[in-house]
């Protein structure tokens, strides 16, 4: 999982996550107060594992197994929100400095 790049600290999988839910909110150090940032690779990578699922499932899948769309929706809102509990251990933030 991500560390500060300055002191090495290790983040909190809970300040990541909530990092990324609030639309990729910086995350500051709780021991040297250095502001990190998500880097433009992570935000596409939390993208892609976010929309590429979803529209598999809404377009091939669902349609497949006469899924109705309001269950479709909410198997697509829980799909996202299971993938989003894992994006902590994946994306990278990094420190811009000032």
């Amino acid at each position: 999982m991500q560390k500060c790049n300055v002191c090495k600290e290790q983040f909190k999988w809970k300040e990541l996550l909530f990092s990324i839910w609030r639309s990729y909110k910086p995350i500051e150090c709780s021991h040297c107060g250095k502001r990190h940032v998500i880097s433009f690779v992570s935000k596409f990578f939390v993208s892609f594992l976010i929309v590429i699922p979803a529209v598999v499932f809404g377009l091939v899948i669902a349609p497949e197994q006469g899924l109705s769309k309001p269950v479709t929706f909410v198997i697509i809102v829980l799909m996202a929100f299971v993938i989003s509990l894992f994006l902590p251990l994946l994306v990278k933030y990094e420190y811009k400095g000032g």
